[in-house]
């Protein structure tokens, strides 16, 4: 994505048929490798899950599905809102189908649905692969993987850091032995998290722009498509608040309004979440990925600490505030690194 926009034609063919050949060669590694890990793992741990066939399919399923999120992502940048729409509506529809085959008709349960799930990704591994390679040679460029390296390999610690960020809300919660509260925190993160559903395409809409302006240094035209989704969360977080009341009494039939107390901060933690990916994309496109995790780093640490110190002293509500404060933290630490690199 970050050299879609500065490459010709016939390089970015070369660099995607590099990724996705070095991608290949490396799961021919990776996917035996992991699985005696994963095997070891669960001899070690006693775990009551059967082993075969749900890690078989699971790690399977994983490793399949990498090569077509190269489509969507040229479809995207390519301005194909269609065939985008066709490729990723075919793949959910195909997916519930032979899934729902698998479980209901051959009454296999949950080992029909990752039956269903694995054979639907070997399909789309297949239909990538031939979109990839019917007009690209089969070739792996040094200079395309060296850097490649040099920009990815950042990436790799920053994603690990960022789940506590997205998860450790609930580590804590569980810590304080409250499950109703927990209950209710987790009905309005759900709620919440609706915005950022609906947000989301938003964002996926503008995004290649982000990358092209961005790519390009065209910080007149970034700054206006960034100010515009800035607005459209803003809006619509606000609308969001105004009507919780009565969306949360809808939703869960009356029984658990107090949830709204919740949802009301999560929401803001949503919308906080889609300017995180506006200026993590922004970042990526420039190719500064040691800035994502410098700011991975520092915020997985920061929301370790204000979690922990929101549910000591305010329960739940501070855990909430908590994930406000530390995705504000997070996407001003961010905004920073990009303006003060433009200074």
């Amino acid at each position: 994505m970050s050299v879609y926009f500065k490459e010709g034609v016939e390089q970015l063919r070369e660099t995607l048929a590099t990724l996705v050949a070095f991608n290949i060669l490396w799961n021919i590694i990776f996917f035996p490798a992991s699985y005696i890990i994963l095997s070891i793992y669960f001899k070690l741990s006693n775990s009551l899950i059967p082993f075969f066939p749900f890690a078989l399919l699971a790690l399977g399923t994983q490793v399949m599905s990498l090569y077509k999120g190269f489509i969507q992502v040229k479809f995207r940048l390519s301005n194909k809102p269609y065939n985008y729409l066709f490729f990723v509506v075919g793949y959910r529809l195909l997916a519930i189908t032979i899934s729902l085959y698998f479980v209901v008709s051959e009454g296999l349960g949950l080992q029909g649905r990752m039956i269903g799930l694995a054979l639907n990704e070997i399909l789309f591994l297949v239909l990538s692969i031939y979109i990839i390679f019917k007009s690209n040679k089969l070739v792996i460029k040094k200079e395309v993987l060296k850097k490649a390296y040099k920009i990815v390999l950042p990436l790799l610690p920053a994603s690990f850091l960022y789940l506590p960020v997205l998860n450790f809300d609930n580590i804590v919660l569980e810590r304080m032995d409250n499950p109703y509260e927990m209950g209710l925190y987790n009905i309005g993160k759900g709620i919440a998290n609706y915005i950022y559903v609906a947000l989301f395409p938003f964002f996926q809409a503008f995004e290649p722009e982000i990358y092209n302006h961005a790519a390009n240094k065209n910080l007149k035209a970034l700054k206006k498509v960034v100010m515009l989704l800035v607005i459209i969360v803003v809006i619509t977080v606000m609308l969001f608040i105004l009507l919780s009341p009565l969306l949360i009494s809808y939703l869960t039939a009356g029984k658990y309004t107090s949830a709204t107390k919740y949802a009301n901060i999560l929401a803001v933690t949503s919308g906080l979440m889609i300017l995180f990916s506006i200026s993590d994309a922004i970042i990526n496109a420039t190719q500064k990925t040691r800035k994502s995790l410098i700011s991975h780093a520092i915020s997985a640490t920061l929301c370790i600490i204000l979690y922990s110190l929101g549910g000591r002293y305010f329960e739940q509500i501070g855990v909430a505030v908590a994930t406000v404060l530390t995705y504000l933290f997070l996407v001003l630490l961010q905004v920073y690194m990009i303006t003060f690199k433009e200074a």
